[in-house]
């Protein structure tokens, strides 16, 4: 019994050892985790490792399906379509068999009219360089590392090296082509888990045969996608903008925003003025492939957001009929149906109509323009260079960008200061001498034309035949300072803020912010006699030109100008507030432009008013052949503007009706010869409007009578 018990004490004093215990435990854990691993890498060591490549897992972004653009009455501008593109990643195959893949790839894409997107420069016959200058080609030989005496075969040497493409040396073809395509991978840090994007918008037919051999075709991924597609080509190109793939600056200051390297952003006009609206927010999903990157399964986490619609002002009718218009006046001005003589270097020009009670655009037109759908898949290297190097700047918004001399479009500015200065009056008769006496003795252009003056004239009369020596009387009356400070009153030589990028300020004569009383230095009477009819140094753009009109036909308030109508979110319901869309508009443009009313006198608004309308309606009025068949009351005015080279601009300013303004239209003419000529531009803006306004009217008088149940 006390063995017993002894050996019952021995086996508490074992138990109540906790150092030993914990000795005892801590090698039977470590005993079963030597067996684990030894069943894990020994006994099943083959089956676990098949399973792992069989079985990897990377985050995708969903690409969010950009919000629409549509005109003011619900007609779309900008849209997205489905696409398909290609993305590459980097997979555990050796070298030649990446490039046999990559091979079957390109074989398959260009037989069907596909092909490859690189940002690699190499010009689309495939034997030089696409840079256009060699400032161009050094910075990127810096980047790459590559020696700058580096002739374009050694450069292509180098990446044959870099790649293991050796093998196609008798295929400097295809050399090439898996060259532009592992390029742009490894510019985009493409591995297992990141795609780099290497096709965009290919054909079904590649698609079904890239589907077929999609396990011979290591690292190839398809990927569906809303891509934006324009359905009016190249009508508002300027104004809309487009898309295009994220380029690296715009990457690393965008990353934290939800963008990726293979994402699509705006990259001009209002796609990208407004990108925080019609971007969207992409969804993600999960997705689990193998050490080849065949998937196996896909889950999707995180589901994408379309982004806000924006509608425009713009209307889309009176859009078509401007563009149509001023294209057609520019080949009437070149092949001599506008006017006997050919003026042969008009080329270029811009239209725009604002609604002068609100300051909306309803029409903005540039010319040359070009196809926005081009840009959206990737267009050739040399397009893009013949687009980009062309002379006549098609891709410049000439709108807010162009700025150009006012000519006499000017003057009624310049008779609205005498006015409202006190230094004219409308009933005050001047006598037009021919030769003005003061200055360096500049002539009347009726004058140097037919040796003739226009006698005794008021400031009505002055508009109408556009009577040099009346407005040089004027503007040696109130001086330089006072017409700069109107000139600035009506928002000319300022941006106007519109919600785009690239708008110019335009320059006033006389007037140098820098100096301490803001006037340039020296300057003498004869500048400001050549200022007073809109030349010295005055340049505006067509859009504050419009401004300045919409003024004078509203009765003296100056307009906040805008395209934006509203922004909505049509899957959530909601909408973004006026304010907060001024806001925005602000900040983006730095501009805080404010509407304002400058108090006008009457008498003085009607007396430049009644002149314009004498300009399009009385004989003798520079405009008066556009327009007398007219059954619109136009008020208008014609300018000629020289320039350093060719045949002058022309330029016509107008509103309409004239007894009750509704909207303004500024038309200028690149070596257009003369106002009057570009008057031509004008004319079917002004009736289609009109148009669209009575069948407006008779709509509504439909739908009213339909819902009061009236028969007639």
């Amino acid at each position: 019994m006390s063995k017993v018990k002894n050996i019952y004490i021995k086996f508490l004093e074992f138990i109540n050892n906790r150092s030993l215990m914990l000795y005892i435990v801590v090698v039977l854990v470590a005993i079963a985790f030597i067996a684990q691993l030894f069943n894990l890498q020994i006994i099943n060591g083959e089956h676990y490792r098949e399973t792992s490549e069989k079985r990897m897992l990377r985050i995708e972004n969903i690409t969010a399906t950009r919000g629409e653009i549509y005109d003011r009455n619900g007609i779309v501008l900008a849209t997205s379509k489905l696409a398909y593109n290609i993305e590459l990643y980097k997979v555990k195959v050796d070298v030649e068999q990446q490039n046999t893949a990559l091979e079957k790839l390109i074989n398959i894409l260009y037989s069907n009219g596909d092909k490859i997107y690189s940002t690699f420069p190499i010009n689309d016959e495939l034997n030089g360089f696409s840079f256009s200058n060699l400032d161009e080609e050094k910075k990127w030989k810096e980047e790459m590392n590559i020696k700058e005496e580096y002739s374009f075969d050694e450069v292509i040497k180098h990446y044959v090296e870099l790649y293991g493409l050796e093998n196609y040396n008798n295929d400097q073809i295809m050399q090439k082509r898996i060259i532009q395509i592992k390029y742009e991978a490894n510019l985009n840090g493409y591995s297992l888990f990141n795609s780099a994007l290497i096709a965009k918008n290919i054909s079904e037919k590649s698609l079904a045969q890239i589907e077929e051999l999609k396990y011979e075709l290591y690292g190839v991924s398809t990927v569906s996608v809303p891509s934006r597609y324009y359905p009016n080509g190249t009508i508002l190109a300027h104004t809309l903008g487009y898309v295009s793939k994220i380029n690296t600056d715009e990457y690393k200051e965008l990353k934290d925003d939800g963008y990726t390297v293979n994402s699509m952003i705006g990259k001009s006009g209002i796609e990208q003025s407004f990108e925080k609206y019609l971007k969207g927010t992409d969804g993600i999903k999960k997705v689990e492939t193998d050490s080849l990157g065949n998937i196996s399964s896909e889950t999707i986490t995180d589901e994408a957001k379309s982004g806000n619609n924006v509608t425009l002002t713009i209307d889309y009718r009176l859009q078509k009929v401007s563009e149509e218009a001023l294209l057609n006046t520019i080949n009437g001005l070149q092949n001599g149906t506008v006017t006997s003589k050919k003026y042969t270097d008009a080329n270029a020009g811009a239209v725009v109509v604002l609604d002068v009670q609100s300051g909306e655009v309803l029409a903005s037109a540039s010319y040359p323009t070009y196809d926005i759908n081009s840009l959206i898949s990737g267009m050739s290297s040399s397009d893009w260079s013949k687009l980009q190097n062309d002379p006549l700047y098609p891709m410049v918004n000439r709108v807010i960008s162009g700025i150009y001399s006012p000519g006499s479009t000017y003057k009624m500015l310049v008779g609205m200061a005498g006015l409202m200065n006190g230094k004219i009056t409308v009933d005050e008769k001047y006598y037009d001498p021919g030769i003005y006496p003061y200055g360096y003795n500049p002539k009347c252009w009726l004058y140097t034309d037919r040796g003739m003056t226009h006698g005794s004239i008021n400031i009505e009369g002055a508009i109408k035949g556009s009577c040099n020596c009346y407005f040089y009387e004027v503007g040696r009356r109130i001086g330089i300072a006072e017409i700069i400070k109107y000139t600035k009153l009506f928002g000319l030589g300022q941006k106007t803020g519109i919600e785009l990028s690239g708008e110019a300020t335009g320059t006033i004569a006389g007037y140098d912010p820098n100096s301490e009383d803001g006037l340039k230095s020296p300057w003498y009477l004869g500048d400001t006699l050549s200022a007073s009819i809109g030349q010295s140094g005055n340049s505006f753009t067509p859009v504050q030109l419009a401004n300045y009109i919409s003024t004078i036909a509203n009765g003296g308030k100056l307009n906040k100008i805008t395209l934006i109508k509203s922004i909505e979110n049509e899957t959530q319901g909601t909408s973004v507030s006026l304010d907060e869309i001024n806001k925005y508009a602000s900040e983006y443009t730095g501009v805080n432009f404010e509407e304002r009313d400058l108090y006008i006198n009457s008498e003085y608004i009607n007396s430049i008013k009644k002149g314009m309308l004498s300009v399009t309606t009385d004989t003798g009025g520079t405009a008066n052949i556009v327009f007398k068949n007219s059954n619109i009351q136009v008020a208008g005015k014609t300018g000629t503007a020289q320039v350093p080279s060719g045949n002058n601009n022309g330029i016509f300013v107008g509103f309409a009706p004239y007894d009750n303004p509704k909207i303004a239209v500024v038309a200028v003419i690149e070596h257009g010869g003369e106002g009057t000529y570009t008057a031509n531009v004008v004319k079917p803006i002004m009736e289609e409007y009109f148009n669209i306004l009575t069948e407006n009217k008779n709509n509504e008088k439909e739908q009213n009578v339909t819902k009061q149940n009236i028969k007639f």
